[in-house]
């Protein structure tokens, strides 16, 4: 007896039911995939840093002065990216390659000082920077700037790309004053106490005018503890008007320089117009209410004997109650970019090794010291400043903000 077998299918609104709810379960699925993302490239950056930290471990074993490192990733100012600064350290004493070790989160991938080395020849330095140091590496390679090729040209471009790009020579990290300049310079004989005042042009952002680079000597002997030193931090963008590349880093047979072998492949690693990243905090500054504005410590003779005194009350310098008629730390080439959403963090590495994860408590992205306290901003001020408000995103015993790491071992005047 044959018997007939109905088959149904599914219908059009059973469909549509089906991949509605499909649809609600990826829609509640995916900000768990993203923090999950997130939280893995939070913890790479960490073991960025705390590698970085071997790293100049290692550099300071060898070191006759015991420094963290060589000076700041600043051609301009330190010199030859593959010679001086903390970055020519790592590669060349083989503890890891900081080019390769970038910060994930970041979209910021190049530092703003390749502009510098596009645009810029072997005697262009900044803040009374050595002529030798301009000079090292493939800066002065064959005896003439950067291989012999032109500024602001392709030709340029290639060669450092292939020079110090392709070895491993760039980072998105930024580091702190304190890592790359240590102090600031007193002027000899000077009552009160004061920094150093030098003829010309020369700010504290150099070396001439500060200590040069950290050394174990002042983290191990210091007031201040080595777990408050800052080191190294997520960077932030550069400024709109010189942290734009302006020409393509690549490498291609097109513009391959003299002397350099060629696979026949063109490799594009930047595009011209892509942001660049800041290269370390600027040091001590003040709120200008002139302004308004954060001043960078001037080039004239600052007396310090006050600052000195703040810095070794029970409070400490950076403390909300201290305020803003004292020199803090401009750190505003860290930047808050983990997280997701609108609960954004910073990694920062100290001088003890430790990574610390600071958030951003008002949204305005920036680690705020103690600046503006008290201070109401409008917004076109806010953002000029970076800061919206005073809020303290630094708090003193979680991360030093002032001046003196060697803390208050001066002798206020002369006794004899």
């Amino acid at each position: 007896m044959n018997r007939s077998i109905k088959q149904h299918g599914f219908t059009l609104v059973e469909l549509l039911v089906v991949i509605t709810i499909i649809g609600i379960l990826v829609s509640m699925l995916m900000p768990a995939l993203s923090r999950a993302r997130e939280a893995a490239r939070n913890a790479y950056c960490k073991n960025n840093l705390r590698q970085c930290y071997i790293g100049m471990s290692i550099f300071a074993d060898k070191d006759p002065q015991q420094r963290y490192c060589s000076g700041a990733y600043d051609f301009r100012r330190d010199g030859c990216p593959d010679t001086w600064g903390w970055v020519a350290d790592m590669v060349n004493t083989g503890a890891g390659s900081p080019g390769e070790m970038l910060c994930p989160t970041n979209p910021i991938k190049y530092q703003e000082k390749w502009n510098d080395m596009i645009g810029a020849d072997t005697t262009n330095g900044k803040d009374g920077a050595s002529v030798h140091r301009l000079a090292c590496g493939v800066c002065n390679y064959g005896g003439s700037s950067f291989g012999g090729t032109a500024i602001n040209t392709a030709e340029r471009a290639d060669f450092i790309t292939r020079s110090l790009l392709e070895k491993g020579y760039n980072t998105n990290y930024a580091a702190s004053w304190f890592l790359v300049r240590g102090g600031v310079k007193f002027e000899p004989g000077a009552t009160p106490l004061s920094s150093k005042i030098e003829s010309g042009s020369y700010s504290f952002k150099g070396l001439k005018m500060t200590l040069g680079p950290l050394t174990r000597r002042v983290t191990d002997n210091s007031l201040i503890s080595s777990s408050v030193i800052p080191l190294l931090g997520d960077a932030a963008p550069g400024d709109p008007d010189e942290a734009l590349l302006v020409l393509d880093l690549k490498r291609s047979p097109a513009t391959a320089p003299a002397g350099f072998s060629d696979d026949g492949l063109e490799q594009v690693y930047a595009a011209a117009g892509d942001r660049l990243c800041e290269s370390f905090c600027d040091g001590p500054a003040q709120y200008d209410v002139t302004v308004p504005r954060l001043a960078l410590m001037p080039k004239t003779g600052v007396p310090l004997e006050a600052q000195m005194t703040a810095e070794s009350s029970p409070t400490g310098i950076g403390d909300p109650v201290i305020g803003s008629n004292y020199w803090l730390q401009d750190t505003r080439d860290f930047y808050c970019l983990h997280g997701g959403g609108r609960k954004l963090s910073c990694n920062i590495l100290m001088a003890d090794g430790s990574v610390k994860e600071f958030a951003d408590l008002n949204g305005d992205r920036y680690l705020n010291p103690g600046f503006l306290k008290g201070v109401t901003l409008t917004n076109e001020e806010a953002k000029t400043i970076g800061y919206r408000d005073g809020t303290v995103d630094l708090p003193p015993h979680e991360c030093f903000s002032g001046m003196f790491l060697s803390g208050d071992v001066f002798k206020r005047a002369a006794f004899e």
